[in-house]
């Protein structure tokens, strides 16, 4: 069962299995999203930590903690400056992701199969050293 009950998250845990991931190969990449609960709990960990927790759409995980968000780039948990953003809706989320380093492909991969994104669901995201985009479900957001 998920960490998060909500069933759009429940429906794709279904489809990762045993193994808690789901892995779309993306071009020559991969785009994964991580399910599994002990990683959700993680994720909600550091949205609690958040100073506008409220307005948080995206956690992400970046090579700069200062300046702006668009002068840094995604990056590996391991050591990473975590940030949110506050990207409402598809194309915001996707404009966002670009500016980070993302290419179109793997950015459009996670507006396809992320419900939720930039609305109603908090996503963490962060690059994993093969250059694959990690998405994580994070929280639901209560209006």
């Amino acid at each position: 069962m998920s960490a998060l009950a909500d069933p759009r998250i429940e429906a794709l845990q279904v489809q990762a299995g045993r193994s808690g991931e789901l892995d779309l190969p993306v071009d020559e990449g991969c785009f994964r999203i991580n399910l599994r609960d002990e990683n959700i709990k993680l994720w909600r960990e550091t949205l609690s930590q958040q100073e506008q927790i409220h307005s948080t759409r995206l956690l992400l995980a970046c090579e700069e903690s200062t300046g702006e968000l668009k002068d840094t780039r995604l990056t590996w948990v391991v050591g990473s400056a975590i940030r949110s953003a506050t990207a409402t809706g598809p194309a915001a989320v996707s404009q966002l992701l670009q500016e980070l380093g993302i290419p179109e492909s793997l950015t459009r991969a996670a507006i396809d199969r992320c419900p939720g994104l930039g609305d109603d669901l908090v996503w963490a995201f962060y690059l994993e050293r093969h250059g694959w985009l990690i998405a994580t479900p994070v929280a639901t957001i209560h209006p």
